[in-house]
């Protein structure tokens, strides 16, 4: 239950002889401070209101004010605001159940139209409210029961007032081609670490340096120097290669950390002005839910306000170089295979610019120099000169 209380500024000549009136009226007050000429006290709403009958040459006004008549207050302030939010959060419930939008992921023309005639079948169309998870599971079970020979998987996410359906084609598996004629060739110059062979000549020994395009593991079988068969060569090339990345790194290092801290706002945005009913972070990320109009300019969102820190931090220079060093590792990354290896990292030059220093960054590489050709008419030529 709130207990109503007022805080009284009570202004004029001599107030405490109005103190000692209220005494002798036996009228209850407390948290008496004076201050100059005013006085503060704090009295009951039954206590105001025998204070307010009192025919005074004192000057009484309100200068603050406690439980529900606070609250009343305050309401009463911003009535339109909290009216505009009631009206907000019903319109917002009423549009956040309707879809707006259907997406079906897929490349397959035909297998969209089976799903869009399937789901408009099944009543989930634009402008429609959104189905339950526990219907939509069974729409799914009913539209795969009928397209057994179309559809092998299905899914319809709900994203906001989105449907997102997946599908996977039930697709009849085709039988391997059969592997070409071909040599196992170098895909760049190197010196070989490794080679493995199941089917094919090996031409190339470890510690041999390869140019690319250069045949390691030969499709062309020979005894005593002449053609007795041929072959898909397979087989799998480990070299050494080398690499020169170049990276510009600038002096400067900005980062935005995005921290733990949230907290729940509403906001209203009158003309591009926006007025919030929480004071905000000084840095924030915003994710929320608006209601707006294209005809009127008045949007009322629903946030969630998330605190970001913002970081501007000027490099040292080995600060630079564990950078530079760093980019130009993810770089060449981003070039190798999955089974590539990176043996050595040395910096061989830098060059100051403007707002960057330029970085050239040496590596030797464990790296699959794997690749395929088809055998040429002139390729047992060309082995037998070799």
């Amino acid at each position: 239950m709130f207990n109503n209380y007022y805080e009284l500024k009570i202004s004029g000549r001599d107030v405490k002889r109005f103190i000692k009136q209220l005494y002798n009226m036996k009228i209850y007050f407390e948290d008496i401070k004076f201050r100059d000429r005013d006085v503060y006290i704090k009295v009951d709403s039954y206590n105001y209101e025998r204070i307010c009958e009192i025919k005074t040459i004192y000057e009484i006004k309100i200068v603050k004010l406690y439980g529900f008549n606070k609250l009343r207050d305050i309401i009463k302030k911003y009535n339109i605001f909290f009216v505009s939010i009631i009206i907000g959060f019903f319109i917002l419930n009423v549009l956040s159940n309707i879809v707006f939008e259907i997406e079906i992921d897929t490349d397959n023309r035909d297998i969209y139209e089976l799903i869009e005639k399937e789901l408009k079948h099944h009543g989930m169309t634009k402008f429609s409210f959104v189905k339950k998870f526990s219907e939509r599971e069974r729409i799914i079970a009913d539209i795969l029961k009928d397209n057994k020979e179309d559809l092998e998987w299905m899914e319809i996410e709900r994203v906001g007032v989105k449907y997102i359906v997946r599908v996977e084609e039930r697709i009849i598996k085709k039988e391997r081609e059969e592997c070409q004629n071909r040599h196992v060739i170098a895909k760049r110059d190197g010196l070989i670490m490794q080679i493995t062979s199941s089917h094919g000549e090996i031409k190339k020994a470890i510690n041999d340096y390869v140019k690319k395009g250069d045949i390691i593991i030969s499709g062309i079988i020979t005894k005593n120097d002449e053609e007795k068969n041929r072959t898909c060569a397979d087989g799998q090339v480990f070299a050494e290669t080398w690499y020169q990345i170049t990276v510009e790194v600038p002096y400067n290092y900005k980062e935005t950390i995005y921290t733990k801290e949230k907290k729940k706002n509403l906001s209203i945005t009158i003309f591009d002005k926006r007025f919030s009913l929480f004071k905000d972070y000084d840095n924030f990320l915003t994710r929320e839910k608006s209601i707006n109009n294209n005809i009127i300019p008045l949007k009322i969102s629903f946030e969630e306000n998330q605190k970001i820190i913002n970081i501007d931090h000027i490099y040292t220079s080995e600060e630079l170089d564990l950078k530079a060093l760093e980019i130009s590792r993810e770089k060449l990354l981003a070039m190798l295979g999955p089974e590539d290896e990176i043996l050595l990292e040395k910096k061989l030059k830098t060059k100051a610019k403007d707002s960057t220093i330029e970085v050239v960054i040496f590596f030797k590489v464990k790296e699959d120099i794997t690749t395929y050709r088809e055998i040429r008419d002139s390729d047992n030529l060309q082995e037998n000169e070799g």
